[in-house]
């Protein structure tokens, strides 16, 4: 049939560019839903959402880059609750400057990145935007324990599983378009989902106490694991920071840590444990203390600071 819609051809491409073979899949994509038989355990679903010129600016995100982050920030939710991805719907609100060279690398990246951790991208949905690009990916997984923010106790550590305020340091750097600062440019457009620690997260369930991403700076998410009635003493010390962000830090004459408390999107994990089980999570990073005294505390070698201001993104 003649000039049938170009929505259809595109969908056709990306179609043809996400499928993949799954035992798990009745009804593939392309019908009205997508049917698969369910996975063992509980089921886990998480959804988010990117804006352009809020979330991302397109002048330093390649169309690649964006699909497998936009993807990632949803896995690394995933690992959070100790779950594994089985699927992911992709939605898009596409301006008239994405073209389909743009919406293929779009999906080349997102696929990659799926492949990787063994999801598949399963359907959603194309439409028009006036102004900006919008991303929205939801992941459907399943986990036989999940984690939760809720468990904290006063006496808790705080551990983290990697480096802090790395992405934000990307985001500078590319930002301002400076040269160099590699790592820290790939953990902003490119960041990794923490879904290789779920497995000896699991074995070893009964020592977390809470588990959750760090996807907003270390306080505003420590802020969450923090119960009413506790307080947290942060290390100054302590924190895991890249020499990226020590060099960035130097360059702007800001206090390195200062990127590890508000920075965000670094997507590595936050967990509080007993401290009679802190050598059993080698390779994680100490970073604080919940106590029973209210308040928000950044401890330094000679004295410690209350952090009253909050410094971090508020979407609102």
């Amino acid at each position: 049939m003649k000039k049938t819609p170009k929505e259809w051809a595109l969908i056709e491409k990306i179609r043809y560019r996400v499928q993949r073979q799954n035992s798990h899949t009745v009804v593939p994509l392309g019908d009205d839903a997508f049917v698969f038989k369910n996975f063992p355990g509980f089921s886990v679903i998480c959804q988010d959402m990117m804006v352009e010129d809020i979330h991302f600016k397109l002048d330093y995100f390649s169309a690649y880059d964006l699909g497998a982050k936009a993807l990632a920030v949803n896995l690394s939710d995933i690992a959070a609750m100790g779950a594994r991805p089985h699927f992911a719907q992709v939605s898009l609100a596409k301006t008239e400057k994405i073209n389909e060279s743009w919406l293929d690398e779009f999906y080349m990246g997102m696929s990659h990145m799926a492949d990787e951790y063994g999801c598949q991208i399963v359907g959603g949905d194309l439409a028009a935007s006036p102004h900006s690009l919008v991303i929205d990916v939801s992941v459907h997984g399943s986990c036989e324990h999940p984690f939760t923010r809720q468990g904290v106790l006063s006496g808790d550590l705080l551990l983290s599983s990697g480096p802090l305020g790395l992405s934000y340091t990307g985001l500078r750097a590319l930002r301002d378009r400076l040269e160099g600062y590699e790592d820290a440019k790939k953990r902003h457009l490119r960041p990794q989902p923490r879904l290789d620690l779920v497995d000896s997260l699991v074995a070893k369930k009964n020592k977390v106490h809470a588990l959750m991403d760090c996807s907003d700076g270390l306080i505003n998410d420590a802020l969450l694991l923090c119960p009413p009635t506790c307080g947290l003493h942060i290390f100054a010390e302590n924190l895991p920071l890249h020499e990226d962000t020590a060099k960035m830090a130097l360059k702007l004459g800001i206090p390195a840590h200062e990127f590890a408390l508000w920075g965000g999107e670094d997507y590595e994990l936050l967990m509080a444990i007993s401290p009679d089980d802190y050598d059993s999570f080698g390779g994680w990073h100490l970073l604080g203390q919940f106590t029973d005294t209210p308040g928000v505390f950044l401890t330094h070698a000679d004295g410690k600071e209350e952090i009253k201001e909050f410094k971090g993104w508020r979407h609102f």
